[in-house]
């Protein structure tokens, strides 16, 4: 059952072999993939990249993807994606789930990250110069 939810996702990375080069075709049988160039003659298959996202809660966002890079331009492009690697970002960088105190910091983060064009540096610096990391409590 939990192939029904991750293959859709997951279908897109097809375009990249298991040592993430990029390929058009798939080589059949039990060939090992390190040197392709050692297996011209192989039997190949076009590729099937058809993905899906479901259930993100955000409408814009779930729908049919063609490829790889269409999966990737539509999570880049997503509001609710970026909130999630701000939140995420947070757990790292402070070591803890966020609690509903530390939203303005989660705001500033988010704003700070959006501000400088989507830069890391920016969102880390707003994370790691706020109140909920410099007046956290001990317990």
């Amino acid at each position: 059952k939990c192939h029904q939810r991750m293959d859709p996702l997951g279908f897109p990375f097809e375009q990249y072999d298991d040592f993430g080069r990029y390929r058009t075709r798939e080589m059949l049988g039990d060939l090992l993939s390190i040197f392709p160039e050692r297996h011209t003659d192989a039997d190949t298959a076009p590729l099937d990249t058809r993905g899906r996202v479901t259930g993100s809660g955000d409408e814009q966002l779930d729908g049919d993807v063609a490829h790889v890079f269409e999966l990737v331009e539509k999570l880049a492009d997503s509001t609710r994606v970026r909130q999630s690697f701000v939140r995420h970002a947070f757990r790292y960088w402070l070591g803890r789930n966020e609690t509903l105190d530390d939203s303005p910091t989660l705001i500033a983060a988010d704003k700070a990250y959006v501000k400088q064009g989507g830069s890391m540096k920016a969102m880390i610096a707003s994370l790691l110069s706020s109140d909920s990391l410099l007046y956290r409590k001990a317990k």
